[in-house]
């Protein structure tokens, strides 16, 4: 999708954040920003079905947005894809006029108007946000973890985002998608510290959590739906400005029963350290030992929940819900690193990377992703790799986007990765899509 960004980065499976106090008003940033921008461009994708040749489009994407100091952001816009080229011609018949049918061909669809839409600072007592999202994750992690809600290249959802802060309790909601009855899940965190004790030193050190989530399966195509809860408790054992240390503890079970002779529950143990050995980097890394197997695993609704909901591994197995793994322990890793420039000149990265073993098995996921602006601030590098199963089904799902700025209102974007088409039998064909375009945009 030439001018749509791959992906929206976030740091996740950070320390707990801290705990927001009610009387507390930070001061917000004054004046209103407007921006403008349109790309335009050619690109290549896969059909998607039949024979799936590799269809030409062109490519238009207008954007407008507003923002107002650190309390609003909105913006509005939407690729529209135009087909030129049709290696099956029985699909033009099926497009509106000629642009690509696929991408406004139900009420989800729609949603891709709102690139982004945030209410509320990120240090404040509440906050919403709705759009995409391409790393999301609930809590810390357990059941929604490293969520990519816009996979698909057929569909195209906003999800919403609603975090508050009520006394001693965060509560945290979640949905993939405002238009269609798809993933629902929330987070109660309890600060243990704050109920139980006066002192200053036990805030923010104990956290209880509860955690549900929930698949309709209803929207981007109809799949079976799944349910799972989680409870956890994280421990801050080490809190200083350099280092903190949290342990952190969890169980969790699929909230329906499909096959009660199949277990359908997990445990887990681990570590989560952030540190910053540099002014302007901080680097956050967990590790983690789990108990799991049957039809439950922590992290199920992950980064490539969006294809497996369909074909839990490969392209055309059983969907995740109803794909059942032998008790087994597994290893989780996870990295994330944000270097933040002094200068103009200086490199700006965000980065994280996860992945799973699982020990009777030897299964292998993974999952990268990268933002960098290069030194200099005019070449900005975006990756995405989402990897399944790597050791005996693999599936995966890779993007890369490169934006160069050529003049202070003019840039340059080049853009190529693997795509997957969910079919009405169930199943996934993967395809691919590459592509070039300018853009001019301004701000006042």
């Amino acid at each position: 999708m030439i001018g749509a960004s791959l992906l929206l980065i976030s740091v996740l499976q950070q320390a707990p954040k801290a705990y927001v106090d009610p009387s507390y008003a930070p001061p917000a940033d004054e004046g209103v920003q407007f921006h403008a921008a349109l790309e335009v461009g050619a690109l290549a994708l896969s059909s998607g079905t039949g024979a799936n040749g590799l269809d030409g489009f062109g490519v238009a994407f207008p954007r407008l947005g507003v923002k107002g100091g650190d309390e609003f952001e909105f913006e509005l816009g939407a690729p529209l894809r135009f087909r030129l080229l049709d290696q099956e011609p029985l699909q033009q018949e099926q497009d509106y006029g000629r642009l690509r049918r696929q991408d406004w061909d139900e009420r989800s669809d729609y949603a891709q108007l709102v690139r982004e839409l945030r209410i509320g600072r990120d240090d404040g007592r509440f906050q919403f946000r709705a759009g995409g999202f391409a790393t999301y994750t609930l809590g810390a992690g357990w059941l929604v973890n490293r969520y990519h809600n816009r996979l698909s290249p057929d569909y195209h959802p906003a999800g919403g985002n609603f975090t508050a802060y009520l006394g001693p309790t965060r509560v945290e909601l979640f949905a993939s998608d405002v238009l269609a009855t798809r993933l629902f899940a929330g987070e109660v965190r309890l600060d243990l510290g704050r109920v139980l004790s006066s002192n200053e030193a036990a805030f923010d050190r104990y956290l209880l959590s509860l955690n549900v989530a929930h698949d309709f399966g209803k929207g981007g195509g109809t799949t079976p739906p799944l349910s799972a809860a989680s409870v956890g408790l994280q421990v801050g054992a080490v809190k200083s400005e350099k280092v903190r240390l949290w342990v952190q503890a969890a169980a969790g079970a699929r909230a329906e029963t499909l096959i009660e002779s199949v277990p359908e529950y997990g445990a887990a143990l681990g570590l989560v350290v952030a540190g910053k050995p540099k002014e302007t980097v901080e680097i956050v890394g967990r590790l983690e030992g789990r108990r799991q197997g049957g039809r439950f695993r922590f992290g199920l609704f992950g980064a490539g929940y969006e294809l497996s909901r369909f074909s839990g591994v490969g392209l055309s197995e059983v969907p995740l819900s109803e794909e059942v793994l032998p008790a087994t322990f597994s290893g989780y890793g996870e990295v994330s690193a944000t270097v933040s420039p002094l200068a103009d000149e200086d490199l700006e990265l965000t980065a994280s990377a996860s992945g799973e073993y699982f020990v009777s098995t030897g299964r292998v996921d993974a999952d990268a992703v990268l933002q960098a602006h290069l030194p200099g601030g005019k070449t900005m590098v975006e990756l995405r790799a989402i990897l399944t199963d790597l050791m005996a089904m693999p599936r995966y799902s890779v993007g890369l986007e490169v934006s160069h700025r050529f003049l202070p209102a003019v840039y340059g974007i080049a853009m190529a990765g693997t795509e997957h088409f969910p079919q009405a039998e169930g199943r996934l064909r993967n395809g691919f899509t590459a592509g070039l375009g300018v853009g001019v945009d301004f701000e006042r």
